[in-house]
């Protein structure tokens, strides 16, 4: 099944043609600014979906680091829409992963329409953390090394993605996104246009940047869930890090709307910002400082 293609990248090459073609489905988080132009909404899988999308005749309008603004062919209730793409089985990945393995080389190109990626034995080096004895603060106790861990990936969180991992024990695979694998009508390779020019650039959007500033200048730069300060962690190089989470999800504005930075944004970190958005709504920081709390 594999062909090894040699580069100084080292990239592999592998033959996707008995993939099968499955219907994916994804969702705008929201509408682009109006000077994009009327119909134009915003999505995330930008690496994915700026190239997907104007081949299936959506029009790119711009792409950036992590979102890109398309207009679809037509507008869909709830903003919810599909694209047919092949994709391959668990056990199909399951094969390139162990391919991988055994070559023991580490590479970044694309499989099929998908950006993909593979990395070998990386290293992990984890952070043991301890409450304080008020229980009222997270203080680092000692660094411990985990298992290599081996990792295919493919495709894009936000749209589709399916992930092989192996660490100390055998593969195992992960699958993210709506995609349905049932018999549908196959593509009519006259409508797949390649070689079409993309320019991406990334936007920095000015007034976000003076609401960023403005919560960090009155809140601080400690999380408010768990009170971590990069700082204190890393020294210098953590100096000022910090994450803004809009305590309304940009997603749910429906257009443009002027933002209160200090009631409307909060600085946390990255961890405490992924677990607010374990659930759709977020959680408050009130429940999440909470629960980490009692965990302890």
């Amino acid at each position: 099944m594999f062909e090894a293609l040699e580069t100084s990248r080292k990239m592999m090459k592998y033959d996707t043609s008995d993939w099968s073609e499955a219907s994916i489905r994804f969702e705008a988080q929201g509408k682009a600014p109006k000077s994009y132009g009327e119909r134009v909404f915003r999505f995330g899988a930008a690496m994915t979906l700026s190239v997907l999308l104007p081949r299936r005749g959506w029009k790119l309008v711009k792409s950036t680091k992590n979102y890109a603004y398309l207009q679809p062919p037509e507008i869909s209730k709830e903003n919810i829409y599909s694209l047919k793409a092949k994709v391959p089985t668990k056990e199909q990945a399951l094969e390139i992963a162990r391919h991988c393995y055994a070559k023991e080389e580490s590479w970044m190109g694309q499989l099929g329409e998908w950006p993909a990626w593979y990395t070998h034995k990386r290293r992990t080096i984890m952070n043991e953390l301890v409450s304080s004895e008020d229980r009222r603060s997270i203080t680092k106790k000692f660094a411990y090394e985990l298992p290599p861990k081996s990792a295919l990936h493919i495709g894009e969180w936000g749209v589709w993605e399916l992930k092989v991992v192996k660490s100390d024990g055998d593969f195992e695979v992960y699958e993210s996104g709506a995609v349905s694998r049932d018999e549908i009508p196959k593509i009519d390779d006259t409508q797949i246009i390649e070689g079409q020019e993309l320019s991406y650039q990334l936007t920095k959007y000015e007034r976000s940047s003076k609401a960023r500033q403005q919560c960090i200048e009155h809140h601080g730069v400690k999380c408010k869930v768990c009170d971590l300060n990069f700082e204190s962690l890393y020294g210098d190089i953590g100096r000022g890090f910090i994450h803004v989470h809009h305590i309304v999800p940009v997603s749910r504005q429906k257009d443009e709307y002027q933002i209160d930075p200090i009631n409307d944004l909060i600085p946390v970190c990255p961890n405490c910002h992924s677990m607010l958005h374990r659930r759709d709504p977020p959680h408050s920081i009130e429940e999440l400082r909470a629960i980490l709390l009692n965990r302890f």
